[in-house]
């Protein structure tokens, strides 16, 4: 999870690292839409307000609609009239944490992280 610039790590870590995470909340970022397809399997929730002045919200806009072309299921939340602290609204959503921990991964890292799993089903979001 992360917010404004930590919006764009989130997308960035997610894309180098897409085995890792067993969900993400990208809140008012962007990321690189052509790795789109490495995410395609993702739980993804976005969030961002149509007014951010600070982030374009077509950022968001770009990287779901890049998700949805490959195939991915990304949830996007725009709140019409919201600035740039679209997180506000975004953690007081109803089922916003019952949601993220609903996400698990059955699927260890890859060997190529040099991690040994400690557990078969993991449940780190970012």
């Amino acid at each position: 999870m992360g917010m404004s610039l930590g919006g764009y790590g989130t997308w960035d870590i997610i894309t180098r690292r897409p085995t890792t995470f067993a969900a993400a909340v990208p809140i008012c970022g962007g990321g690189n839409a052509s790795k789109a397809p490495l995410l395609a399997k993702t739980p993804i929730w976005a969030f961002h307000g149509d007014e951010d002045d600070s982030v374009s919200v077509s950022e968001s806009r770009r990287m779901i609609a890049a998700l949805k072309k490959a195939g991915g299921q990304a949830r996007y939340t725009e709140y019409k009239g919201v600035g740039h602290n679209s997180w506000v609204r975004a953690f007081k959503e109803p089922d916003f944490l019952s949601w993220i921990f609903a996400q698990t991964q059955s699927e260890g890292p890859t060997k190529a992280q040099n991690r040994t799993p400690t557990r078969s089903r993991r449940t780190w979001a970012i």
